[in-house]
């Protein structure tokens, strides 16, 4: 075997290497997201019940007459 194709054999194991490891953080980056957008996502749906509450109340016709005696 000549040194040229050692040396190519040894650039060819490297670059798989890599790539292999830049798979597998790509794996790991892409399930972190996943967690972190379903976390999002129950966090959001909390928010919007809640503010359907808020608008429910503030709607509501006795908060108007509620309202006018506290500010008199």
């Amino acid at each position: 075997m000549h040194i040229f194709e050692f040396v190519i054999i040894v650039m060819v194991c490297v670059g798989i290497f890599q790539f292999l490891k830049q798979r597998q953080k790509i794996q790991a980056d892409s399930q972190h997201t996943s967690k972190q957008q379903s976390a999002m996502d129950d966090e959001l749906a909390q928010l919007k019940a809640r503010v359907a509450i808020l608008e429910k109340i503030v709607t509501d016709k006795g908060y108007d007459l509620k309202q006018e005696i506290d500010d008199l």
